[in-house]
């Protein structure tokens, strides 16, 4: 309901927007209106149904309500679309005013076009007290800030269906690689799908599995020495890495249409038993908490140690969330209005609505009480460290190689090895 009242309340605006910025070439040329009003392009990928949009969106509403001198032009972006518009947006320098971004690679390439403005001012305001230095600086390039963040992200969680798994003979889930797989082989056997995996855009099979996996296998500084040209991605290691996607698909741990679905649709498959498991970020965890049907035993486990690795086997890939950032073009009016937004938004009352629903945030602020167990158990289990996430260290280049060869590895179209040699040629 609060999104289709939303979607009513912002439909013109939306339009608005999209002609405001075809009929702008340049934010320079905006103005304050006549009555004092600053009007705020905004541009997120909080487009879907689900408990944290649902969040960000009514605080947004509740803005509107408390600021009515500040307009804001919203337009909500699918998310599977939303990166490349606004890489596409960016090369022409034709953004909103405030954009959703993600630290690392995503937002290097923003800053280095001179797109975004630098925030060290703004960001004062939550700096060392609300939001800690360390993650603070995860959206910090060349000693200058450019965005705040909004969520914490770690990809690679394995949610279980604690009853299927038992039915398989483990009453705890496994800790080793050698386990797991004896679980996927069971599993099969009575005719149960191990793992449901929608990886229609082609990015899951990366970031929320290899980031995970190669660490376990490489360790946390094999990406770094990549770079620093001490590695390869053709060493033994990082193809044997790759490996454990091609295993597991010989194993059918994953389901047929695997390619052709979406994570939303694999998360439905979890939730209604068709699957034993679904692996996917912490994004997930607040829409399983608020869509699983009364009675359903979740467990949250990583993936499991691999022997030889050279990898924590505790760790979990991570990375500080979305964060919002300011054009470099904003006038001085719009900037401060933009201030006034900043402070709403991520008020400690947010990051407490979020973690009410299941959302990890970067803040310094106490978990409500109504929290489930589910999520209490998830920020237990993403206590034991954190490994990079691949698409938010590697180039895009180099990211779309590794997403379109792992899908090509799980229908055979390709090895771990070519996949490999592609990448270690993009670097060279």
């Amino acid at each position: 309901m609060l999104r289709k009242l939303l979607k009513k309340g912002f439909a013109l605006s939306v339009v608005l927007s999209i002609l405001f910025l075809a009929a702008c070439g340049s934010n320079s040329e905006k103005q304050e209106s006549a009555d004092g009003t600053v009007e705020l392009s905004f541009w997120n990928s909080w487009s879907e149904d689900s408990p944290e949009n649902d969040v960000m969106l009514a605080r947004v509403e509740a803005f509107q309500k408390e600021h009515p001198e500040i307009k804001l032009k919203m337009e909500s972006i699918p998310p599977d679309q939303y990166k490349t518009k606004l890489k596409t947006q960016a090369a022409g320098k034709q953004l909103p005013d405030m954009i959703q971004t993600w630290p690392g690679a995503e937002l290097r390439p923003l800053v280095e076009g001179g797109v975004l403005m630098p925030i060290d001012d703004i960001v004062d305001h939550w700096k060392d007290t609300t939001i800690p230095a360390d993650t603070l600086k995860d959206y910090a390039i060349d000693g200058k800030q450019y965005a705040i963040p909004g969520n914490k992200v770690f990809t690679s969680i394995i949610y279980y269906d604690k009853d299927l798994v038992a039915s398989a003979g483990f009453n705890e889930f496994p800790t080793t690689y050698a386990d797991f797989k004896s679980l996927i082989t069971k599993l099969n056997a009575q005719d149960i799908t191990p793992i449901a995996l929608g990886n229609k855009a082609k990015w899951p099979l990366q970031s929320v599995y290899i980031s995970t996996i190669a660490d376990r296998v490489t360790g946390s500084d094999f990406l770094e020495k990549v770079f620093a040209g001490e590695k390869k991605f053709t060493d033994k290691e990082f193809v044997d890495a790759l490996g454990v996607i091609a295993e597991l698909t010989k194993l059918k741990a994953f389901n047929t249409d695997a390619n052709t679905i979406d994570d939303n649709q694999a998360s439905d498959y979890f939730l209604q038993g068709k699957a034993a498991m679904f692996v996917n970020g912490t994004w997930a965890l607040s829409g399983l908490i608020g869509s699983a049907p009364e009675g359903k035993n979740i467990g949250v486990a990583k993936f499991p140690a691999i022997e030889g690795g050279q990898g924590e086997a505790a760790a979990i890939s991570g990375v500080t969330g979305w964060g919002i950032a300011l054009n470099s073009e904003v006038s001085d009016a719009e900037k401060e209005a933009a201030t006034t937004f900043f402070k709403f938004l991520y008020e400690d009352e947010t990051y407490k609505n979020l973690m009410s629903i299941g959302t990890l945030v970067p803040a310094n602020v106490e978990v409500p009480e109504e929290t489930s167990a589910l999520f209490k158990e998830t920020v237990e289990l993403t206590n034991g460290g954190i490994s990079p996430v691949y698409d938010a260290v590697l180039p895009a280049e180099i990211t779309d190689i590794i997403n379109n060869g792992l899908q090509a590895i799980t229908i055979g179209e390709s090895t771990p090895e070519k996949v490999a040699k592609e990448m270690q040629d993009a670097v060279e």
